[in-house]
C-alpha cells in the first residue's frame, strides 16, 4: 500500500459531504491488483454467493475459499496492523480491527445493479461496530455508459467511476448512502475488492440493525 495521502488528508476526509470519504488513485501496486482481478473465477463458478433480491440484482461476493495466492496477499495488507493503524491516522477514527465478516471479491456483470443503502451497523458476534468501508476497483477499462458509477449520498451527490485501482473510503453511519443503481449495460464486469473496518461499540451508536434500503 502507497498510500501517498495528502497532507491534509485527515481534514479532506472529515470534511467531505455528504459524509465523511476520499477517493484516492494509484494507491495499491498496480501489477498485484492485475494479478488480482485475473484470480477472479468465472461468472458460472457454484462458489459465488449471489443474491435473489432485485435491489442488489446481479452481484456475486467471494469469500477467502475462492482467493488465489495474489489476491491473499492483498488481503493481507489491506486487513494488517499497519494498514489499520495508518487508516485510524488518516480518519480519526479508531482503533480499528479488519474483520473477516463481509468483505472479499465483488463481481457484477451485465443488468446488475447495487440499490442505494446503508450498511448493517454491528458486528453480529463481537462488540463492534462498521465504521469504514475501502473498496478498490480492478477494471482497467469503464465507460461513464456502461452504468455501474458508485454514487455516495441519498441525492447521488458525488458519482465515482469505478476505474482501475481506485479506491474510495468512506465512514458508515446514519448518512452513509451508497450504491450502483444503474444496472449495467454490454458484457462488462464490474469487479471489486471490499475491505470493512470495525472499532469498539460507543455509547452513541444506535440499535442494530441489517441492510437498510433507500426505497428504489
Amino acid at each position: 500500500m502507497n498510500l501517498p495521502i495528502p497532507a491534509a488528508g485527515r481534514a479532506t476526509f472529515q470534511g467531505a459531504r455528504p459524509f465523511p470519504h476520499l477517493v484516492l488513485d494509484d494507491l495499491w501496486d498496480p501489477d498485484q491488483l492485475r494479478e488480482c482481478a485475473a484470480e477472479f473465477p468465472p461468472a458460472h463458478d457454484p462458489r459465488w454467493t449471489t443474491y435473489p433480491d432485485p435491489k442488489e440484482y446481479g452481484k456475486r461476493a467471494g469469500d477467502s475459499r475462492m482467493w488465489g495466492p495474489a489476491t491473499k496477499a492483498f488481503f493481507e495488507q489491506a486487513r494488517s496492523e499497519a494498514t489499520c493503524r495508518t487508516l485510524e491516522e488518516l480518519t480519526g477514527i479508531g482503533p480499528l480491527t479488519a474483520d473477516d465478516l463481509g468483505g472479499g471479491m465483488h463481481m457484477t456483470g451485465e443488468g446488475g445493479r447495487l440499490a442505494l443503502h446503508r450498511d448493517f451497523n454491528r458486528h453480529p458476534t463481537l462488540p463492534l461496530e462498521r465504521r469504514l468501508n475501502l473498496l478498490v476497483f480492478l477494471n482497467e477499462e469503464w465507460e461513464r455508459e456502461w452504468g455501474g458509477v458508485l454514487y455516495l449520498g441519498r441525492e447521488r451527490e458525488v458519482e465515482v467511476l469505478p476505474l482501475f485501482n481506485r479506491t474510495v473510503l468512506f465512514a458508515c453511519g446514519p448518512e452513509s448512502w451508497h450504491g450502483h443503481p444503474e444496472p449495467i449495460v454490454g458484457e462488462h464486469w464490474r469487479k471489486s475488492l471490499a475491505i470493512y473496518m470495525y472499532a469498539p461499540l460507543r455509547e452513541e451508536t444506535g440499535n442494530a440493525h441489517s441492510t437498510i434500503w433507500g426505497g428504489e
